[in-house]
């Protein structure tokens, strides 16, 4: 069984040299400027598409406990984090969400060898603006109390859509194309008979087959369907003997 589509990531890099921002930070805040922003961040990691939706006060109080800090601290934290633009201003000032696009671009890679894609600014912000995320968001690393909840909101439409139209061979080919080339059209694109046939069965089987979107199991998969193919159609493409429809040999249709 395919795995289920994972929208957080297990880590993060983190740039050593000190920039502006964190210098202010820490003469301000002290170590609880500091610390304050990389929680934020491992929040952003850990948490459903990326985001910190703080309109609610048992959100952002669950997040100054993290952090160690009282409310106060961390919304003066957040206020100077967006004014030195680190968290997009847009997302605060409207509906008090965290959004930080530095941290987006950090994380890419991590998305590279998936179905899904990040989701972009955007997106976040045509869910609020549409107000499809109502009271309890979707969010549940930030609100424990409303981890079974999961509404059905433009974003989700936006993903969905996105993994139908992301089917096996367009994964490959768009996602790894230099060794979609070379371990798949060099070798097998010349002696295989109505390709689109051959790409729309194939596409079939991987999701009938609930195998996962990743290069070393795809591109496996399709190598072997690839042989197993071009054997079928060479058994099949033969022409019969002229008495083997009189001797039994082969059925008419």
């Amino acid at each position: 069984m395919a795995r289920p589509e994972k929208n957080t990531v297990d880590y993060f890099p983190f740039i050593c040299a000190e920039g502006k921002k964190m210098y202010y930070l820490e003469e301000a805040y002290g170590n609880d400027g500091f610390a304050t922003f990389v929680k934020i961040l491992r929040e952003l990691a850990n948490t459903e598409f990326h985001y910190l939706e703080l309109s609610r006060p048992r959100n952002k109080m669950f997040l100054a406990a993290k952090c160690k800090i009282d409310i106060n601290l961390l919304e003066d934290i957040i206020n100077d984090l967006v004014d030195l633009g680190k968290f997009n201003k847009e997302l605060w000032n409207d509906f008090n969400v965290i959004w930080c696009q530095d941290f987006i671009d950090s994380i890419q890679d991590a998305y590279r060898k998936r179905s899904n894609k990040c989701v972009g600014r955007k997106d976040i912000l045509t869910m609020f603006t549409q107000g499809e995320v109502g009271t309890n968001g979707v969010n549940s690393a930030i609100n424990p109390l409303n981890s079974n909840v999961k509404p059905q909101t433009i974003l989700d439409y936006t993903i969905e859509k996105k993994k139908r139209e992301s089917r096996a061979i367009n994964f490959l080919k768009s996602e790894f194309p230099q060794r979609f080339e070379t371990d798949f059209l060099m070798k097998y694109k010349s002696k295989i008979q109505n390709p689109k046939k051959f790409a729309q069965d194939f596409n079939d089987t991987v999701d009938q087959e609930s195998l996962e979107f990743t290069d070393r199991i795809l591109f496996g998969r399709l190598g072997k369907y690839a042989r197993n193919w071009i054997e079928n159609q060479n058994k099949y493409s033969k022409t019969p003997a002229p008495d083997s429809y009189e001797s039994g040999k082969l059925t008419r249709f």
